[in-house]
């Protein structure tokens, strides 16, 4: 990817707590960010993504079957979090938030793909850092389906809005129908 502090320029958002644990941020990015990325991540490719299981990471059609595509971006990740870190929990369970982890997903639903019903593990650091929130942004509209639903609500992404949530809360990204969706994910780190 290129370098992405030239391409988000500096301002702040609010979010609004749709449930426990759940948050949206609207227009945390623009759309010509969002064409930017889903540009960019057209040109570099996708491929299959995987899911964690017992015993390893491996491909999974009945449960996953949409495209990522991985990529490191510490200006990226800087940049959304002085966007977002005024709208989103400051601590959880008695660590502070640090700020996003620069490794990226940029995922792509075509029709009929979707990811069944799972819930996020945390990612660990060895100097004690752990990821306890998803952080995810649509990056597009004009698809059908591809709603993130949670047990008791879901979820329809504009371009440019943030979702962000607890690890451990069940969900699952439901059917594309018509159109492609594209969310860009990440995680919120503490310590």
């Amino acid at each position: 990817m290129t370098d992405s502090s030239k391409a988000l320029p500096e301002k702040t958002v609010g979010s609004t707590q749709v449930a426990p644990g759940i948050f949206t941020i609207d227009a945390l990015l623009t759309l010509d960010e969002c064409r930017a990325l889903i540009e960019r991540a057209e040109q570099d490719g996708f491929e299959a993504a995987p899911i964690h299981a017992p015993g390893g990471t491996r491909v999974s059609q009945e449960t996953r079957n949409n495209d990522r595509q991985i990529f490191d971006d510490p200006a990226l990740a800087a940049r959304l979090w002085e966007r977002s870190r005024q709208a989103l929990p400051g601590e959880s369970g008695g660590r502070r938030a640090l700020g996003l982890n620069e490794r990226f997903r940029l995922y792509r639903y075509h029709p009929g793909q979707r990811f069944r019903w799972h819930a996020d593990a945390p990612f660990r650091r060895g100097n004690g850092e752990i990821s306890l929130l998803t952080y995810m942004v649509y990056l597009n509209d004009g698809y059908e389906g591809g709603a993130t639903r949670f047990e008791h609500l879901a979820v329809s992404g504009q371009a440019g809005m943030a979702l962000v949530f607890q690890h451990g809360l069940l969900h699952e990204g439901t059917e594309v129908t018509r159109g492609t969706k594209y969310a860009l994910r990440s995680d919120v780190m503490f310590l």
